[in-house]
């Protein structure tokens, strides 16, 4: 639930309220109002039932004592007789009139909920009629006593003294109707607006009660939806200052739990996706700089690597434009560019500028150039060009160029900033690496020639030794075909290619196991086996040579009898083996080592210069012949 909607609730909740208590008080006015008109209506009754009665009285007074009535109505303001007797029927008739029509009003009915309150009412109805009847009885009596004795002034000696009990009556009637006005409607009256006041005084308790209730209630569910509301929406800010804190520590692995689903709940859960993307960010580089890693090839094409880099940073997003520029001779030269052109019109003048601000600021960052005026007329600078970041190239403390980053579409942000400034640092690293490189090859590559030249004239010396063997022997013929043999040798060996085929090189290990053979006079027999997979590889010139040579001065020549060399070339599980085994005197390896054969040695150094991993395997043992192999890894030796 949306916060706007939660306070939207909270504030129907209390309109509601509001709009309770206050129907509750309208309600609650309205019937105290009914009440209290009740009230008010029994208390007029009980006024005119006391006029009558007064009235009566005065009536009871012409009627029986008229001397001593007219003697007093000069002292009391007393009307006449006549005007006494027509009020008190007046007052009479209002009374009944007020009477009937009050105990008729519905609204009093409605009021009649207390028990008492019912039995008085269900009592009053037939006492009334009675008490009516009373006082119409009267009145009839009244007249005919009238009627009897019109100028009589001894009336009620008369009515004593006479034997009509129709007029004697009248006594009674004027008790009865005495009573009636005086007590009994009187004590009614009192006893049902007592009652009406009870009741009043009892809905004002129970409707403070229920205001207290229902105030409370509508308080208390209002602080436990606030309560709930601002509970989520705190332990949501909460989340999201942690989530903040920790991102500003660096670590964009966090995930956060939101509660609720609200606006605050949103943005906790924004802030893992926020987090995901920093984290996509910042490996990006990482990841970019393994890619390139990748790409850049063994051997030191700077240009080549350069164009990797440029590429690499396109194809991440975070530039729109990259361009090296080497300084080369006082001069800034382009290496490398991909994207649009940032200096479209070869302006020399732009780009020097630009990068001499770099140099003397370590970076020029331009997040809008449009805000620079300064540096968007400088002559040849692309137009339409929104950013623009130039990073000074660092090698061993010499600036070797610039980097030149920029884009069209919207300004580089923070990230983006750090993060193609730190490329620009590895890329000065990839110059260093590539020129330390070439340095490197260049070093191996002389010491790699200087130990291939050394085995040429150790080779020669034991070629020409076989010679004059065989010309001390007199054996001409023999000594003209090796002398032709030694020509193809020569040419093979001399060759100016480092790197030949197994399937030369072992053609040419034949040819001198050839002419080994004609100086041993039969003593050696050879056979030379080259797997077709292997074949084709690459490897060092005169390689195999030196171990051949081994078994020749370790093998055949301490021995009178025959000796066999078997000479082979696999490729199997990525590995390409190159083997000599003898069966000749043999001889325990750690005295070829003790003695430092200057082949063997030759061929060490010459696969630790040329191989990552490349190994000599030397074994044997006095009068069990001899085995030497070289062993290089697949992906090394190259087909050609």
């Amino acid at each position: 639930m949306r916060i706007r909607t939660k306070l939207l609730s909270l504030v129907l909740l209390v309109a509601g309220g509001f709009i309770l208590l206050a129907g509750l008080s309208v309600q609650t006015y309205v019937k105290l109002s009914s009440i209290r008109g009740a009230i008010e209506g029994g208390q007029r009754l009980m006024s005119q039932a006391q006029r009558a009665e007064g009235l009566l009285k005065d009536l009871v007074f012409v009627l029986f004592g008229p001397r001593l009535y007219s003697s007093l109505q000069g002292v009391t303001l007393a009307p006449s007789g006549p005007a006494t007797e027509r009020a008190w029927i007046e007052a009479v008739s209002d009374f009944r009139s007020a009477y009937q029509a009050y105990m008729a009003d519905p609204s009093v009915k409605a009021l009649l909920v207390d028990e008492e309150l019912r039995e008085a009412y269900a009592v009053a109805v037939p006492m009334s009629e009675r008490a009516f009847s009373e006082l119409d009885s009267l009145r009839t009596t009244i007249v005919h006593v009238r009627a009897a004795y019109p100028d009589s002034e001894d009336l009620y000696s008369r009515i004593q003294l006479s034997k009509d009990e129709s007029l004697y009556a009248v006594f009674d009637r004027v008790r009865s109707s005495s009573l009636y006005l005086g007590n009994v409607f009187e004590s009614y009256l009192n006893r049902f607006v007592s009652g009406l006041n009870r009741q009043s005084v009892e809905t004002e308790r129970r409707v403070i009660l229920l205001y207290a209730v229902a105030s409370l209630f509508v308080i208390g569910f209002a602080v436990a939806l606030v309560l709930m509301v601002t509970r989520s929406v705190a332990a949501n800010i909460g989340l999201v200052d942690g989530a903040l804190e920790r991102l500003a520590e660096g670590d964009f692995s966090l995930r956060v739990e939101a509660h609720g689903s609200d606006e605050t709940g949103l943005l906790a859960m924004r802030m893992s996706q926020i987090a995901e993307r920093l984290k996509r960010k910042v490996d990006s580089l990482a990841s970019l700089l393994a890619d390139v890693n990748l790409a850049i090839p063994d051997a030191p094409d700077l240009d080549r690597m350069l164009a990797i880099v440029t590429d690499a940073l396109l194809r991440d997003g975070s530039s729109e434009c990259a361009a090296i520029y080497l300084l080369e001779d006082g001069a800034w030269k382009r290496r490398s560019w991909s994207g649009f052109d940032p200096f479209p019109e070869a302006a020399q003048d732009a780009l020097t500028v630009v990068a001499e601000v770099a140099l003397a600021n370590e970076a020029l960052i331009v997040r809008d150039l449009a805000a620079m005026e300064a540096i968007r007329v400088i002559k040849g600078l692309d137009p339409s060009l929104r950013s623009l970041i130039a990073a000074p190239l660092a090698v061993r403390r010499r600036v070797a160029g610039v980097c030149i980053f920029g884009r069209r579409s919207r300004a580089f942000n923070d990230l983006e900033i750090a993060q193609l400034v730190s490329f620009a640092d590895y890329t000065a690293q990839v110059i260093d690496n590539a020129v330390a490189q070439a340095a490197l090859l260049a070093r191996r590559d002389a010491e790699f020639s200087a130990l291939q030249a050394q085995i040429q004239p150790h080779f020669l010396y034991n070629v020409l030794n076989s010679l004059v063997a065989l010309n001390r022997m007199e054996a001409r013929d023999k000594l003209e075909s090796s002398l032709h043999a030694l020509k193809d040798l020569f040419r093979y060996s001399l060759r100016k290619e480092r790197l030949a085929t197994v399937g030369e090189e072992t053609s040419f290990i034949e040819a001198y196991c050839r002419l080994q053979g004609l100086r041993f006079e039969g003593r050696l027999s050879f056979s030379v086996r080259v797997d077709p997979e292997a074949a084709g590889l690459r490897i060092p010139r005169l390689i195999i040579q030196p171990l051949v040579e081994n078994a020749m001065i370790h093998g055949v020549e301490p021995l009178e009898r025959p000796v066999h060399v078997l000479v082979s070339a696999t490729a199997e599980k990525g590995m390409l083996s190159l083997r000599v085994d003898d069966d000749g005197a043999g001889c325990d390896p750690a005295d070829i080592r003790e003695k430092g054969h200057i082949g063997l040695g030759n061929v060490r150094e010459r696969l630790h210069l040329l191989y990552t991993d490349a190994s000599l395997r030397l074994e044997g043992k006095p009068g069990a012949g001899f085995t030497a192999e070289i062993r290089i890894a697949g992906g090394e030796a190259t087909y050609s």
